[in-house]
């Protein structure tokens, strides 16, 4: 052991030919540190960092059940700092004392050798380890406040993200709905054909980035928490023919066709139209976005087992198992897949993902036979009696 290593020991006794014996057999393995009574120890301790007390039972002006009883009432949750009791052979009462003052263990008068250096070294072990355990455990919580403190600094910044995202887009709105009103016009009254056209285009992408932003204002507000649902009876039907009826002409545009029939299913849901709507006319815009030209993208509604299940079908690219548990996240993206993909998802089919769950049910999209993917609500038998 090293000089610098070396464990210091508080010997505390008032015979000087005691203190000289246990001196005698420790100060090749320890710093020592004498006391010949309570005060005089106490005072030590005060100034000067100890691994373990040896101390006297039977001593003037203070007792070392005293010393001991003062010692361990200072302690603690500080550090574990052992003390050893030495007390006469056969001093059953001060061994109960001893234990009632904290003491760690008791040696017998005189003190032999060996069993003096074996209890002393298994000590002086436990309270190494105690400081070990206390600076492990004083360095994770260092680490866990700065950790505490880096969330609540990326908390700030989110919520400073979404409000500068939020006012960004009801900056955007109005000119927005400007320039959509302003490509109306041209594009209603140009009589040039290839004009007209790219009037249309030009008022189809506009409309369809107010869309996006009416996307980004959903999710904020659903994922804060702050949309409360205006939940009314909605005939399933109804709601996903209107959805049909909104795709129409991108529809038309891709040369996709969406077949939903008359639909017949007599299914309602009590559940805010507006929402679910949005949800529908997403997974309709993501079928058709990757439908090949001349594709049906197929749109149903029916109960599964207790479930409402309003289901959308498209031709498009595969998607590999490992890879469709991202298709609902944010911002979610896939690789492309034998020369085709389905980038670019966004907040798309986070937003369905985030108005089905705030309803009780959950999205689904499995593979479709003959090629393709559907996509699927499932919202749970609560929500949806019938007409």
């Amino acid at each position: 052991m090293s000089v610098a290593s070396r464990s210091t020991i508080l010997i505390v006794d008032d015979q000087p030919a005691n203190r000289a014996l246990v001196r005698a057999y420790l100060e090749a393995s320890y710093d020592l540190f004498d006391a010949a009574d309570g005060p005089q120890a106490l005072q030590i301790l005060a100034r000067t960092p100890i691994d373990l007390v040896l101390l006297d039972v039977m001593m003037p002006i203070m007792s070392g059940i005293e010393v001991c009883s003062i010692i361990k009432g200072r302690g603690g949750d500080g550090p574990y700092l052992p003390v050893i009791l030495l007390t006469a052979l056969g001093a059953q009462e001060d061994r109960n004392q001893g234990l009632g003052a904290g003491a760690d263990d008791f040696l017998t008068k005189p003190v032999d050798r060996h069993e003096l250096l074996f209890r002393v070294k298994t000590f002086v072990k436990l309270r190494q380890q105690d400081q070990r355990i206390r600076r492990q455990l004083g360095e994770l919580e260092e680490k866990d406040q700065l950790i505490r403190h880096q969330l609540d600094e990326l908390r700030g910044l989110d919520a400073l993200k979404d409000d500068l995202v939020s006012m960004m887009v009801h900056d955007l709105k109005n000119p927005l709905s400007g320039i959509v009103g302003f490509l109306d016009v041209v594009q209603s009254n140009l009589r040039d054909r290839e004009l007209g056209e790219d009037a249309l285009m030009a008022l189809q992408a506009s409309e369809r980035l107010r869309e996006i932003l009416d996307d980004i204002l959903r999710v904020r507000m659903l994922e804060s928490g702050a949309v409360r649902l205006h939940r009314e009876l909605v005939a399933v039907d109804g709601l996903v023919r209107d959805a049909v009826t909104s795709l129409s002409g991108a529809a038309k545009a891709r040369q996709v066709e969406i077949a939903f029939g008359l639909g017949n299913s007599g299914l309602n849901l009590a559940a805010d139209r507006k929402l679910v709507l949005r949800a529908v006319e997403n997974l309709l815009s993501n079928a058709l976005k990757y439908s090949p030209s001349g594709a049906v993208v197929e749109a149903a509604v029916h109960q599964n087992g207790g479930e409402v299940a309003i289901e959308v079908a498209d031709r498009g690219a595969g998607i590999p198992d490992d890879l469709k548990r991202r298709l609902f996240e944010k911002f979610g993206s896939l690789e492309v897949v034998r020369g085709q993909a389905r980038r670019g998802i966004g907040l798309g089919l986070y937003l369905v993902r985030l108005v089905v769950t705030a309803h009780g049910g959950r999205a689904v999209v499995r593979d479709r036979e003959g090629g393709g993917t559907t996509f699927a609500l499932l919202f749970p038998p609560s929500e949806n009696p019938h007409a």
